[in-house]
């Protein structure tokens, strides 16, 4: 009986061991097809990403995810203090908005920035009736329309992606279009029509990028500096008239308020000034992290166009001088770019985009600390909103492009070479 029960063991025990031995096999082989997949996609990600500017991609991720962090920070009281609390809903909508942003940017980074020379005037039709369509059906927040109501689009940063890709193309199309009338009045045309469309808004901030970019690619493109002396005299007699002249209109006030805005501290100076004192508070090294006084009902909005004071203030001076310094070198990168690029095209793309982005960060930090008058402008990147943060992926997917498309090393000096 013993000896039965002995030989039952043992057959059970061989056939454990067979079994143990194919589900090693089997595990075996799954890791090998695991690893083979991950293989195989990261030999196609290296196909995707190849040949793209490397500091570009991880300059804005860096910037993006910091965004995401400070926007947690900034909006967590705005969302406590409700009727219904929570503390992520910022959070988890920034983290969707970079999320697909950064998708985005892949795409547009895999689409031949060429092919918008096919599209150039249908992009600025469509951004000139998205434009009309805000004044047409949205209502008006905080004393402005901006968004198409519904949907939560705000047109106005994409017009100007749109206005870097229409004025490149159509100089590109026709290099004599920058010294003759009737190119010059197309150019000038369009600028207007979105000036006045986004300054309707009103978004000062905004039509004064898209100005600036497509002058920016008309200078690079050989615009003579004599054409901006009279434009240029009509803003500075423009100023010098609004900062002299004495009006009790709300507009003269609001335009006004930068220069002392603690002279109407309850009024048209109340966020300016609440921006200082957080900047102020903030010192040196800053409170920390999520410390942040001024975000906790003092700061309106702390999340969207003043969320430079916030970080400010939790992260201090050295804080405040990191984040410029990492706009600084992907501004670097961006314009480097543009002098590698293949052709004037991706040159002009690549500077409009630069100057965007520059001249944006510029607004904002000359806003938040009471530079100039108070508009609505975001900090790229970081500011809540799926539209800026849209605007400005689809703006470095193209530069991602023109990067992927620029002349190697080797050429460039074979072509010094030869000039020489």
């Amino acid at each position: 009986m013993h000896k039965r029960d002995a030989e039952v063991e043992k057959k059970m025990t061989r056939a454990e061991k067979a079994a143990t031995r194919r589900a090693i096999r089997r595990e075996r082989r799954e890791q090998k097809n695991a690893i083979d997949e991950a293989r195989d996609f990261g030999r196609g990600l290296g196909r995707v990403v190849s040949g793209y500017d490397f500091g570009v991609v991880v300059l804005v991720i860096v910037l993006s995810l910091f965004g995401v962090a400070m926007v947690f920070s900034a909006g967590y009281y705005q969302t406590i203090n409700t009727a219904h609390p929570d503390p992520t809903y910022y959070l988890f909508r920034q983290m969707l908005w970079v999320g697909t942003g950064l998708f985005v940017m892949l795409i547009v980074a895999n689409i031949d920035y060429h092919i918008y020379m096919k599209v150039s005037y249908l992009i600025v039709f469509v951004s000139v009736a998205l434009l009309v369509l805000v004044i047409l059906t949205s209502s008006t927040v905080g004393g402005a329309q901006r968004g198409i109501r519904g949907i939560g689009v705000t047109p106005s940063e994409f017009s100007k992606v749109a206005m870097i890709v229409f004025t490149s193309c159509f100089l590109i199309r026709n290099p004599s279009n920058i010294r003759t009338v009737k190119g010059l009045f197309v150019l000038l045309a369009v600028m207007g029509v979105h000036f006045y469309l986004i300054v309707r808004q009103p978004n000062l901030s905004t039509a004064i990028v898209i100005v600036a970019i497509m002058i920016a690619i008309m200078l690079v493109a050989g615009l003579n500096y004599l054409f901006l002396a009279v434009p240029f005299a009509g803003i500075v007699a423009g100023y010098m008239y609004i900062m002299t002249a004495k009006t009790p209109e709300h507009w003269y006030q609001r335009i006004t308020s930068f220069r002392d805005p603690f002279a109407d501290f309850q009024g048209s100076g109340y966020q300016v000034s609440q921006g200082l004192i957080a900047l102020g508070n903030g010192g040196l090294r800053g409170l920390g992290f999520g410390r942040s006084i001024a975000k906790n009902l003092y700061l309106p909005e702390p999340q969207n166009d003043f969320i430079l004071a916030v970080i400010g203030e939790e992260l201090g001076y050295i804080g405040f001088a990191i984040l410029m310094l990492v706009y600084i070198v992907l501004l670097f990168r961006i314009f480097m770019v543009a002098l590698k690029a293949k052709d004037r095209l991706g040159f002009y793309l690549a500077t409009g985009v630069g100057v965007m982005l520059g001249l944006q960060v510029i607004i904002n930090v000359a806003v938040v600390t009471s530079s100039m008058p108070a508009t609505g402008i975001t900090l790229p990147f970081i500011s809540y909103g799926g539209t800026s943060i849209w605007s400005f992926m689809i703006a470095m997917g193209i530069v991602l492009n023109v990067s992927k498309k620029r002349v190697p090393k080797i050429k460039m000096k074979k072509k010094a070479e030869a000039a020489a």
